[in-house]
This record gives structure tokens, sequence and C-alpha cells, in this order.
């Protein structure tokens, strides 16, 4: 591998991410590469649903989900091992498919490496890696880390 100028770096806020952010960053401040942070923003949202707030009304036994984290709370921790790493960042967040939109970024931003976790959040740690972790590593313009 050659030395890397620019890393893509994917967050999806599980803590496999944010090891990857700790491998990017350690690379970076070797290389002096510059960061590239992308959050694949989730096109379909759950749906909320139409009973008041504090779930009355709800049927009984219903167990209404916590809300998933907002992008800033999935973005924060990889941001802070960034900045406290002194690594020159730039940040995007980006709506679509996570493994297409990886791909898609890296190419525009003509990243020479991408890091990421192994697993998702829908992903089981049953397989060595994820869907998404697989599809980026077979068909990836540029050199893959994946982050255990």
């Amino acid at each position: 591998m050659t030395k890397p100028s620019r890393i893509l770096l994917a967050i999806d806020g599980t803590q496999g991410s944010y090891r990857a952010a700790h491998h990017a960053a350690l690379i970076a401040n070797l290389t002096g590469a510059e960061v590239i942070l992308l959050h694949c923003a989730d096109p379909h949202p759950s749906l909320s649903l139409p009973f008041p707030a504090g779930g009355a009304g709800l049927p009984p036994g219903f167990a209404r989900s916590p809300a998933p984290p907002s992008t800033s709370e999935r973005l924060g921790p990889a941001r802070d091992i960034l900045q406290d790493s002194h690594v020159r960042y730039m940040e995007h967040t980006v709506e679509g498919p996570a493994a297409e939109t990886i791909l898609g970024m890296a190419l525009r931003e003509r990243c020479d490496l991408i890091v990421m976790g192994r697993h998702g959040t829908g992903d089981t740690e049953e397989l060595p890696v994820g869907r998404t972790a697989e599809h980026v590593v077979r068909a990836a313009p540029c050199t893959v880390m994946v982050a255990a």
C-alpha cells in the first residue's frame, strides 16, 4: 500500500466504527493524510406511531423503541477521536444505502484508503464481516481496512 493522502472513514455509530476511527487517526497522523468522515443516513427512517407522547393509548405490552441516535450523536465520538489526534478532516452525511454511498464517496473524493468497522448496526456478530463491509471490500477502488 502506498502512503495514503485521503482516508475515507465510514461511521455508523457502532463500537466497531469507533475502533476504525482510532485506526484512521493513527494512519492520518503517520502519513499526514486528510480524513473524510462519512455517515450514511438511513433513507427510510422508521415511522413514528400516531400515539400521544409518553405512549398513552399504546396496546398493552407494547414497548416503544427508543429513538435511534441522531447523526450528530453517531458522529460525535469519531469527531472527538479525530480532533484529539489533531487530524485534518471534513465531514459528510449522505442519505442512501451504506455500501454504495461509501464506494461513491471514495471515488468522488479520490480516497486512497477506506477504513470501516467490520459489522454495522444490522449485522450479526456470528459472521466474520457484515454485508456492508464485504460489499465494500469486494468493490472498492482502493485499499480497505476493516477494523475488528
